[in-house]
């Protein structure tokens, strides 16, 4: 693997998938030392263990196309495709990794192989995770049937299938289950993180921030923090509260909505994207009154100069917008994002000399190849 392969990768992921492998290395040495002792007969030993290599075959393809795949990804895309990329493909590792390695069936380092209900269920837990990696979900929600016909309280195959119903389109019936999973462990944080991405997709907004509130104050894994930075739940759940509470005529009151400052800024850039600009003016300048050196919300609201037809229709919130990216620049200088946006919005503003001082405050060597082409597209303008 080279340094850049691996640098493409969430390193937390990538810890969380090995911690698997290693598990399931240790898991089939206790398989063997079990059989051995006479405490697992050899129907069993022989099921379980071709389950396992099975699964830590699937978890090391998974390791290895990941890296390929974020690299060819970090190369192709800009900054916004690489998100949306990434977050597409870590579901389906996520959903293999979690069912690996926390379904009520499996083993964990202190279970033995002999026991109650959950060994029965192992199985068909295991068949259902290989099923969902594979991208056959409606299989796998068929195998959760059964493992809920033998458990109903399962809350992994509860969570599971309600997911994977509602990534099949079925929002409502996935909830159901979801719900169900709740009901059953409220601290159970995938539960949490799915119910809150399914009310998101159903524009129940104020639902969907509770379930996060919930889910903030569990002890999460990092698989499952890095699935809500991936989908930006926070911002796309406060951005949608904020657009069913508030008109694009009045301020927006922060003490109506559910979320940190941060959460509000970013919410503001998602309005921004979708062509909400008033409201995502109003989103930055709620957080700029509580915090006047919120950077996020700085160069949010600062983005908003780089758009050409709004420094001609609306060429006051241009002109504040630029006066956000100036304090930007005053409070990161050497941040060369920031820099480039103010060049890139200084050339939308008609300022070619301040768009040029800008750019020889940039190193472009050390930019990401996306920020090189907005270098050179600029520099390609000025010249």
């Amino acid at each position: 693997m080279t340094d850049q392969s691996a640098a493409s990768l969430n390193p937390d992921l990538l810890a969380e998938l090995e911690r698997e492998r290693e598990f399931l290395l240790r898991s089939l040495d206790d398989l063997d030392a079990e059989h051995d002792a006479g405490d697992l007969d050899e129907t069993d030993h022989m099921g379980l263990s071709d389950d396992y290599t099975r699964r830590l075959a699937e978890v090391s393809r998974a390791i290895d196309q990941e890296r390929v795949a974020f690299a060819a990804v970090e190369n192709r895309l800009s900054t916004r495709q690489r998100v949306i990329t990434i977050a597409v493909v870590l579901v389906v590792a996520i959903l293999a990794g979690l069912l690996l390695a926390r379904a009520s069936g499996f083993r964990n380092p202190n279970d033995t192989v002999s026991g109650d209900i959950r060994q029965s269920s192992a199985g068909l837990l295991a068949e259902a995770e290989t099923l969902t990696f594979e991208g056959d979900w409606p299989e796998a929600i068929l195998i959760y049937d059964e493992v809920l016909d033998i458990s109903p309280a399962n809350v992994e195959a509860l969570t599971y299938r309600g997911w994977l119903t509602a990534r099949l389109g079925e929002n409502e019936a996935g909830l159901v289950d979801i719900s169900e999973a709740v009901a059953v462990d409220p601290d159970y944080p995938d539960a949490r993180v799915f119910s809150a991405i399914v009310l998101d997709d159903l524009q129940r907004f104020g639902e969907a921030a509770e379930q996060i509130q919930a889910f903030d104050q569990l002890d999460p894994p990092d698989e499952m923090l890095f699935l809500v930075e991936s989908f930006n739940l926070r911002a796309n759940v406060t951005a949608g509260q904020i657009t069913q509470t508030f008109t694009p005529g009045e301020p927006i009151d922060l003490d109506q909505i559910t979320g940190t400052l941060d959460d509000v800024a970013r919410a503001g850039a998602v309005l921004s994207q979708v062509g909400e600009v008033v409201l995502a003016q109003r989103a930055f300048d709620a957080v700029l009154a509580e915090d006047p050196e919120q950077i996020i919300a700085l160069v949010g609201k600062g983005q908003l100069a780089r758009d050409v037809s709004l420094f001609e229709i609306e060429p006051q919130i241009a002109a504040d917008a630029l006066a956000a990216l100036d304090d930007a620049v005053r409070l990161a200088p050497d941040e060369p994002v920031i820099r480039l946006y103010r060049a890139d919005a200084r050339v939308v503003q008609r300022n070619p000399d301040g768009a040029r001082s800008d750019l020889q405050a940039v190193d472009r060597d050390a930019l990401s190849p996306d920020l090189q082409a907005l270098y050179d597209s600029l520099e390609a303008m000025l010249r």
